[in-house]
């Protein structure tokens, strides 16, 4: 097999679940991102991993705390069969949002660690030992004032770091101790989804949409505390550029952009964009898409309770989007299979791509590199 960078979307439901991998035969390397639902891991991933032959992670992302991206992660530290070493983690709990390190600590200690800590994926990423935000000192993952400390050298593999700020994070501490309230539990235990109104009000179907004019809604940013504290990067290997969003806000995936040069009258060049929030049209804006000149965008979900993607995100990756790309699902739904109408590609100049038959929620994107 050449030298490559590949992305593959595993069916999560209506979550993420990723593993981006990356160089030759010889030394290929592996990076998880989400974990899906419980069933997920069960269904999907354990099955991926072995099959794939992977017997190293060099990072797993748990991007945030929402359930669609967690419980797979669960799933997967529950499991006494996983015995696979992983060399770095990175994830934000409760203590991160307080600007609080999580670092080793002795055997005798973890019982303090765990009462004070009090969540079940902390305690379960203790007890595996693995290095656990490490590139930022045990700290949160989340973006410095110093620039040049915001990118990541992970072997030949360069991430840029987007998002999350600490002004995000710290807006995440009430809603996390309001729902662990809520459960009886101590603040830094309950990891429960959060559940936002989003795009419960739209149709699907197709129809007689108009593209521009849906498009033309105007944009209402997200207000969900744990979507705004989504770990976004930019992954880049040998000149190979991927976009991986998690369900970060748009406001700062815009600002990070635009401090690294982008403009929408010179867009920063990208291999493939993992589009926000699985399409919601709160996390997909017009002064976003403009900043990027991308080839490939990536949708992840199949639809459960929120009807992603959203009729008006779509219409803005297409109408704002790039031209000549193609928008990749990695399932096939009654709320995008009419999104392929070739109209619709024919005059806004896109393509859709779709699961092969039989295999839907499995998605592969593979990029050589010269």
């Amino acid at each position: 097999m050449p030298d490559e960078l590949s992305i593959t979307m595993l069916p999560a439901k209506e979550g993420d679940c990723l593993v981006v991998s990356y160089g030759d035969d010889a030394n290929r390397k592996y990076i998880l991102i989400d974990g899906g639902r419980a069933w997920t891991y069960r269904n999907a991933l354990k099955k991926y991993l072995a099959v794939s032959d992977i017997r190293e992670l060099e990072l797993v992302v748990i991007t945030h705390v929402d359930r669609d991206h967690i419980d797979g992660m669960l799933a997967l530290l529950e499991d006494p069969e996983f015995d696979l070493p992983v060399k770095n983690v990175w994830f934000n709990t409760y203590d991160h949002l307080n600007n609080v390190a999580i670092v080793a600590v002795e055997e005798d200690d973890d019982e303090e660690f765990g009462a004070r800590m009090g969540e079940d994926l902390s305690m379960l990423l203790l007890g595996k030992g693995w290095p656990w935000n490490e590139h930022f000192d045990g700290f949160a993952v989340e973006l410095n004032e110093d620039s040049s400390r915001n990118n990541i050298e992970l072997g030949d593999v360069r991430l840029r770091l987007l998002s999350p700020d600490r002004k995000k994070l710290e807006k995440l501490v009430p809603t996390w101790e309001k729902e662990c309230k809520k459960a009886g539990l101590k603040a830094g235990y309950g990891i429960e989804e959060y559940v936002f109104e989003d795009d419960d009000d739209e149709s699907f179907g197709g129809g007689d949409l108009n593209i521009d004019q849906l498009a033309a809604e105007e944009f209402t940013e997200d207000t969900s505390n744990a979507n705004g504290s989504s770990i976004a990067f930019i992954l880049e290997y040998k000149g190979k550029k991927l976009l991986l969003s998690g369900d970060a806000h748009s406001d700062l995936l815009e600002q990070e952009l635009t401090q690294l040069g982008a403009s929408a009258a010179d867009p920063l060049q990208i291999d493939m964009f993992k589009v926000p929030h699985h399409g919601s049209k709160n996390n997909i804006s017009k002064s976003l898409l403009e900043l990027l000149s991308c080839d490939n965008y990536l949708v992840s979900t199949n639809g459960n309770y929120f009807k992603h993607p959203s009729e008006v995100g779509m219409a803005r990756l297409i109408k704002f989007g790039s031209e000549n790309s193609t928008i990749c699902f990695n399932y096939k739904t009654d709320f995008n299979k009419f999104w392929g109408k070739n109209s619709w590609k024919s005059k806004y100049r896109f393509d859709v791509s779709y699961p092969d038959d039989g295999e839907d929620g499995f998605k592969t994107l593979t990029f050589v590199v010269d």
